[in-house]
């Protein structure tokens, strides 16, 4: 009697809740996935990730055509280096309010809705993008376009880790973000036969004692040109006019490339449409929440230590996206200057580096399972500060096979870098919610916000070479950043987190003692009046 007693207060202590959702996840981790897919609720879950990670191949090959029309749109604009590194800045200040906006919004509003409407509005900005021609409407949709390519990350991030909880979500977080970095290898590969070629600029030297007036009238952008020299030389005959040397217009055929690239956009748009139509979101259960965000790391640490953490992760997210970020952008045209490659060369050179980039992150769907996110990051950091000082060294000594080289083993070490770092915050800092990715997120847009302007001053004034030169720089200072995080989630934080817990196990053993001398005395009682 008193053991049928006990089992059924221990049933009576239990959460309701908690065992309806442990019963669920024992229940789906022994079905296979095709008993699984038979099940509503899961195979919602599956088509809306389905319809997020095509969503992120569109958000991949957006960002993957920036970096080689990038001189195409200088020309279009008719701005130099310095000048046009403005559009990024525009980008990244556009980034940043997505991810602030868009991360509010997200709590508040339905989730498929948003991020639906995020894709349509990425679709409309991007394939107008080239008939901006004057400088201050190019900042405009540049930034516009960014703000909506941002929602989509923060709230696709968000959303999954929503969808699938920890355990579950980490191929799926994988997998988006491995159709990022495959967007993106798509997408050079796309946009190269609508590059303006290469041209040609014709320099005349006129030598009379009599000319006036010379202007020599060429492309704003010259790379790898061919110098005609025409020498001529009029001693009798005087000309009191002035010569004038008009090159050839240069149209660009960049607006198919984005046309294309809005119209798959608008594709990618129709599975949240029709799962909105079909598959009304629920707004979580706040109760349910605040028990989620109780259990989790949230509440393990002090507010000063919590604080603290939050801050650290941010600041190795600013120095990972602003490296992954420098790098792409200013991959061509590094090239095209310093090295005098080629658009075509260029934008191959591109396309290898995203190449690499996506066969990693594809295996690290994989290696995740095999590897701590702790030691995965300490490779990929440490070898993504070795291949940015190889890259210094083959772009000094012009050294080109060097440079292909240094391309894959960037796109290898950068790629997991970032969903890696997520995981391993989830296990070992605090739980990665809707408002901590956002912070992320917005953290990651400041830090790029002032790095394009940097960069194409240095370019422009001294030297391409400084693009190397804060490549590895800023590597250096992302390594030392993840070391200081490390060392401190493990010799600081895991301390405080222990004395809590330790804190949380007295009261609930007090308050389980408690309830069971309680349980006892109506026993006794109950005993007593038979």
């Amino acid at each position: 009697m008193d053991k049928d007693i006990t089992v059924q207060n221990d049933a009576l202590l239990a959460s309701p809740a908690s065992v309806d959702k442990d019963a669920a996840q024992d229940e789906t981790k022994r079905k296979s996935f095709p008993q699984s897919m038979k099940q509503a609720t899961y195979r919602s879950k599956f088509i809306q990730s389905l319809a997020l990670c095509f969503a992120f191949w569109c958000l991949g090959f957006q960002g993957g055509q920036r970096g080689p029309s990038f001189l195409d749109i200088q020309l279009i604009t008719n701005t130099n280096v310095e000048k046009a590194s403005t559009f990024f800045t525009a980008a990244s200040v556009g980034n940043l309010c997505g991810s602030l906006i868009g991360g509010i919004l997200y709590d508040r509003f339905n989730k498929t809705l948003l991020l639906g409407l995020c894709v349509i509005f990425m679709a409309v900005t991007v394939a107008v993008l080239p008939l901006c021609s004057p400088y201050g409407l190019m900042l405009v949709i540049f930034w516009t376009n960014s703000y909506f390519m941002s929602g989509l990350n923060a709230g696709g991030n968000a959303h999954l880790v929503s969808l699938w909880g920890e355990d579950e979500g980490r191929p799926y977080m994988q997998a988006a973000h491995f159709t990022f970095a495959f967007g993106g290898v798509v997408s050079p590969l796309v946009t190269a036969p609508f590059l303006v070629p290469n041209t040609e600029e014709t320099s005349i030297n006129l030598s009379s004692s009599t000319f006036t007036d010379v202007t020599t009238l060429s492309s704003t952008v010259v790379l790898n040109t061919t110098l005609l020299d025409y020498n001529i030389t009029n001693d009798n005959e005087t000309l009191g006019r002035n010569i004038t040397t008009i090159a050839e217009p240069v149209e660009t055929k960049l607006i198919y490339a984005y046309i294309i690239s809005g119209i798959v956009t608008l594709l990618s748009a129709i599975p949240f449409m029709v799962i909105y139509c079909r598959y009304k979101s629920r707004k979580m259960n706040r109760k349910d929440h605040k028990m989620q965000e109780e259990n989790g790391l949230t509440k393990d640490l002090p507010w000063k230590y919590y604080i603290l953490a939050v801050v650290l992760l941010l600041l190795f997210y600013v120095a990972y996206c602003v490296v992954e970020n420098s790098f792409e952008a200013y991959l061509m045209t590094f090239v095209v200057m310093e090295l005098k490659w080629s658009k075509g060369k260029g934008t191959q050179i591109t396309s290898v580096y995203w190449a690499a980039f996506a066969v990693s992150r594809f295996l690290g769907i994989f290696i995740i399972r095999c590897l701590r996110p702790a030691v995965m990051l300490f490779i990929c950091i440490s070898g993504l500060t070795l291949s940015f000082t190889c890259f210094l060294l083959c772009s000094h000594f012009q050294i080109h096979i060097g440079i292909w080289i240094c391309a894959v083993l960037v796109g290898l070490s950068m790629s997991v870098v970032f969903p890696t770092g997520f995981t391993w915050a989830q296990e070992n800092l605090l739980n990665i919610t809707g408002k901590i990715t956002s912070l992320i997120l917005v953290a990651a847009s400041a830090g790029t916000v002032i790095n394009p302007v940097i960069i194409g001053y240095l370019m422009e004034e001294l030297s391409p070479m400084w693009y190397c030169y804060l490549l590895v720089g800023e590597s250096i200072l992302c390594f030392t950043i993840f070391v200081v995080l490390v060392f401190v989630a493990k010799f600081v934080l895991v301390h405080k987190r222990s004395a809590t817990t330790t804190t949380l196990e007295v009261t609930s053993q007090q308050q389980a003692e408690s309830v069971d001398n309680v349980t006892h005395f109506i026993q006794n009682n109950i005993s007593s009046e038979l």
